[in-house]
Formats: structure tokens, sequence, C-alpha cells
């Protein structure tokens, strides 16, 4: 090709070539661009190379410096009616798609390679019949182009992952269980919140706490066998806080009088417990006599239920 003339490209050449000039350089990134098959992306390439637009080095496919600068011009391409619709194999791969999926799922679901699974899913993205949650890798999660299931990026996925049910924690927690940075972390939890798959409340110690929601749990990006993140430290953790709670909350309301007698706890000790209680607002006094009845407060509620919670939780594992 006398090299003061335009090249005269295909349309699926010219489109590779576009996209070596955008910076893409792996096979399936070019085809992924270009909306093309990798067999056709293949061939375009191995041409563009034999003009002396295209290279293939050890980092991938680049542009030559004509290849980058260089004016061209296309042939309309003659257009294929089976490749506009899925053929078998697609379509049984796209009928499979009824949620988002990872690529390992599909090979082991249609008892097809790795290595076909991934040609068909390039192929089918070329159609338009298919999106990936990470273009850059397009075998991580794939879902049908209608699919409008909110795809998470890789550390979304993470938190949402460790994000408990049975109990709220802090994001310092969930951070350390998702190992994600910790500039990043009140980002992804506040992107995770907008779109409903967790909730937040204010924890015990005034902090803002988090835990899954049932769209969280029925994500299909979740990993449920993931370990959760810790629960916060409580305020109190003592077992016969834990008693107290327990009795006024069981009884609805008692006055020091009574939990003395319930718990065979001296008075003196007794009247310091609650004020100590009372201090970190877990027990409030219903009226202002000297004897009023103690009440549980929202926070004490809160934290008895985790205090029962942690207890029944090792009780099991012993």
């Amino acid at each position: 090709m006398p090299r003061d003339e335009n090249p005269l490209l295909t349309q699926a050449q010219a489109a590779c070539l576009m996209a070596l000039r955008t910076g893409s350089d792996s096979q399936s990134r070019i085809a992924m661009q270009a909306k093309l098959g990798l067999s056709k992306a293949a061939a375009a390439l191995r041409k563009l190379a034999e003009v002396g637009l295209a290279q293939h080095q050890t980092k991938g496919w680049q542009a030559t410096p004509r290849g980058k600068t260089c004016r061209f011009d296309t042939i309309p391409g003659r257009p294929r009616r089976r490749e506009l619709a899925p053929g078998p194999s697609g379509r049984r791969l796209l009928e499979l798609l009824d949620r988002p999926m990872a690529a390992r799922q599909i090979v082991e679901q249609l008892g097809m390679t790795r290595q076909a699974v991934h040609q068909l899913l390039i192929k089918l993205y070329a159609q338009g019949h298919v999106r990936f949650a990470d273009p850059e890798n397009p075998l991580w999660l794939v879902m049908r182009a209608d699919d409008k299931t909110p795809a998470l990026s890789r550390s979304e996925a993470r938190v949402l992952s460790v994000a408990p049910r049975e109990y709220a924690t802090d994001a310092v927690k969930i951070r350390r269980a998702a190992g994600v940075p910790d500039e990043e972390i009140h980002q992804i939890l506040e992107r995770l919140l907008l779109r409903r798959l967790i909730e937040a409340s204010e924890g015990l110690r005034g902090n803002q706490v988090y835990r899954v929601t049932d769209a969280g749990l029925n994500h299909p990006q979740r990993v449920p066998t993931a370990a959760p993140a810790q629960a916060p430290r409580l305020p109190v953790e003592s077992e016969r806080v834990r008693k107290v709670l327990s009795a006024i909350f069981d009884s609805g309301e008692l006055r020091i009088k009574e939990v003395t007698n319930a718990l065979s706890v001296p008075h003196q000790s007794m009247n310091a417990l609650m004020q100590y209680l009372k201090r970190k607002h877990l027990v409030r006094k219903i009226g202002r006599e000297l004897h009023s009845p103690y009440v549980l407060t929202a926070q004490g509620i809160s934290a008895l239920a985790e205090m029962r919670r942690s207890r029944a939780v090792l009780q099991h594992r012993l």
C-alpha cells in the first residue's frame, strides 16, 4: 500500500484501529470497544498488522506510529443476518441469565470451557445482548442488556457481602472485614445506602452503624459465604449489667429495691450500678420521686439485645 495514499479499511478494521488509538491493548478489550466477536476482531487486527497500522508486542496490541495518525477510508461491510441474532449456544446462555452471573457460574451450568464462554460473551456483547459490570474484566459479572439490576464495583460488592444482618456495626469493622482502603469506605457506604442495599442507624456509642437490608441480601453480587464484619464493642459488657437490664426489660419497670431483691445484690452496689447505667443512657427513671421505678431506654434495649445475641453465639460455639 503506497504510504501517500489513505489506507482502505473495512468497518471492522477501522473500528479496531480506533480502539487501538484510544489505548485498548488486549484482544478482548479491542473486540468489545469495536463491537465485534473475538474471531472477527482477530482477523481485523491481523490485517492491520499486515498493512503496517498495528503491531503485537509483549504488552498486547498497539497502533504503529502511522496507525496512530493516518487518515483512512472505509469500505461498508456486508451485514450478515446470522450475526444480528444469537445462535443456539447464545440463546442457551441468555436463557440462563435470569439474573447477573459470574462467568464461572455460566461455565459450570452450560458445561462449556472458560475460553468458549469468553468468546461467546464477547460476541453477545457485540450483538447488544449482554453487558458487563466491569468492562475491564468481562468474566467477572455478566447480565442481560435489559437487566436493570444495579451493578456494583468490586469494592462495593465486598462491603455489601460483609455487612451483617443480625446486628449493626460501624464503618471501621466493615472496612477491616472487606479489606477496602480507609479513604474509600464512607463513600462506598453512602452509595450502598442510596441504593437501599444497607441501612444506617445510631449506634450505642452515638456513631453511625450499618446492616444489610432484604434487598442487599438478595443482590446477586453479595457473597453469602463471606464472614460478616464483627459487631462493635458494647458500652457495657459485664454479666451483672446483662442480668440487671434483663430483669428490668422482662418486668417492664422496676425499682432499685426490686432489682436488688431479684438479683440478690447489695443495695449500695445496685444503687451505684443504676447510676452508672443512667449515665450511659441505658436506663431512665419514670417520675421524679426518689423511689420511682426504672425502665430501659432505646439504647438500653439495643444493648441488651446485642448482649443476648453475643451470649447466644458464645454458648453455641461452646
